[in-house]
């Protein structure tokens, strides 16, 4: 019938639909319309009529800045078939409503016109125009719609307490008011409802001291349509009224570990839901160490390199080395250095032992801080024979033991004004033949 409409009238149009699924994971996402930041939709056209004519390829749910999608394919016979083309439109820009006219989701339907005009050469009932499109590179700016119930938590995390990674021996440490604060970001146009599933401090390799308090379900909030772009935060502290963190840091661990358990839509399907490019679920800790509190017997260690000139230390008779220290810490501090060979093997030590090189400042008994600070000077001698056996060493290995003030048993309080002031001076007699 359309042949014979053509060769009667000499042009023929033909209409043709096509309905593209978008599949979703899961599957229970169901989107109304989405934002393209980039995309195209590619032809592939063969046609074996020896006519020329057009296609009118048009998207009705697509809209850019209200206009529908609508473009002019040519066919141009020049003699030869098949005729081919094989263009590509940008759809960046273009806001889909994948309603398909309000009936469904996820869906959208492409639509060809093709019209066909009399060469006066009859077309064969044999010929055939085959059309094949693609979608790619497709990138959306906004999605809204129904995305389902998701998992949105982020896996494991650590925050380090690095003040307790060099902790050596058996001292104890007391904080009196330490705090975690857990804060959450979502730009998620979503509802969220989220749990903590694992709150622990952890001192490697395997000791655990879970956190308690949190409450349940954490404070999310999601923004609405008038807010889309924003990042609404929600957030909760547990201290020492509210939780047993004082009794877990005072366990001195290296990481708190934690983990968070989240469901999108908790509440059951809802076409209310938006997403952006840049949208984003983050949860932060911050943990707040006062420095009030005790320590006793708190012991810290480092390694430096050293290596002595060989040239000087054979004339050398004897050394003294002189330390002076003003302490306004309320810290008594055992010190001590050692000299060691390449392989670790301590050949000398600089500071005799039970020798207190800084004596704690004076501390108020009733407010925990410094009134006054003290001063000591020590004299440390290396004579030539202890000198000779220092050529083989390649480290120090400086390691220092502190207890705050009355023997670790006052709660003090150091503040960022406290200051050391420490000198080092070195007198050398030595021999050399002029």
């Amino acid at each position: 019938a359309q042949i014979a409409a053509l060769s009667v009238a000499g042009t023929v149009t033909v209409s043709y639909s096509q309905t593209v699924n978008f599949a979703t994971s899961p599957s229970t996402t169901k989107i109304d319309s989405m934002s393209l930041k980039t995309g195209s939709i590619d032809i592939a056209l063969s046609s074996d009529f020896k006519l020329n004519g057009q296609i009118v390829i048009t998207i009705p749910g697509a809209r850019k800045n209200g206009v529908v999608f609508s473009k002019v394919l040519p066919l141009v016979y020049t003699g030869t078939v098949p005729v081919v083309a094989n263009p590509s439109y940008d759809l960046t820009g273009y806001t889909f409503d994948v309603t398909n006219g309000g009936t469904t989701y996820n869906q959208f339907v492409v639509n060809y016109n093709i019209t066909l005009t009399s060469s006066g050469t009859p077309p064969l009932t044999t010929d055939v125009i085959t059309l094949n499109q693609s979608l790619n590179n497709m990138k959306f700016d906004k999605i809204f719609g129904d995305i389902g119930q998701l998992t949105l938590s982020p896996d494991v995390d650590t925050v380090e307490i690095a003040i307790f990674k060099n902790e050596l021996g058996t001292g104890s440490f007391t904080l009196v008011d330490p705090s975690v604060k857990v804060i959450i970001s979502n730009s998620y146009g979503v509802p969220i409802d989220a749990g903590i599933s694992q709150l622990d401090g952890y001192d490697p390799p395997a000791s655990a001291y879970s956190i308690n308090g949190s409450p349940n379900p954490l404070p999310i909030f999601s923004p609405n349509f008038s807010q889309i772009g924003q990042t609404l935060t929600g957030s909760f502290t547990l201290d020492k009224t509210n939780s047993n963190i004082v009794q877990v840091i005072n366990n001195t661990p290296q990481f708190v570990i934690y983990k968070i358990n989240s469901l999108s839509n908790p509440g059951g399907p809802t076409n209310n839901n938006f997403v952006i490019d840049s949208s984003h679920f983050k949860v932060d800790m911050e943990i707040n160490l006062p420095l009030w509190g005790t320590a006793k017997d708190f012991t810290l260690m480092d390694t430096l390199d050293f290596e002595m000139d060989q040239t000087i230390s054979d004339n050398i008779e004897y050394a003294l080395f002189r330390i002076y220290n003003l302490n306004g810490f309320p810290l008594d501090i055992n010190m001590q250095v050692y000299f060691t060979d390449s392989m670790y093997t301590k050949l000398d030590s600089l500071v005799v032992p039970n020798q207190l090189l800084l004596q704690s400042a004076a501390v108020s008994s009733t407010t925990g801080m410094v009134v006054s600070p003290t001063q000591k000077t020590y004299d440390a001698v290396l004579t030539k024979t202890r000198f000779a056996n220092l050529k083989r060493a390649k480290y120090l290995l400086l390691k220092a033991g502190a207890s705050t003030t009355n023997g670790g048993n006052t709660n003090i309080k150091i503040y960022s004004t406290y200051k050391l002031d420490v000198k080092l001076g070195l007198q050398v007699q030595f021999k050399t033949k002029i």
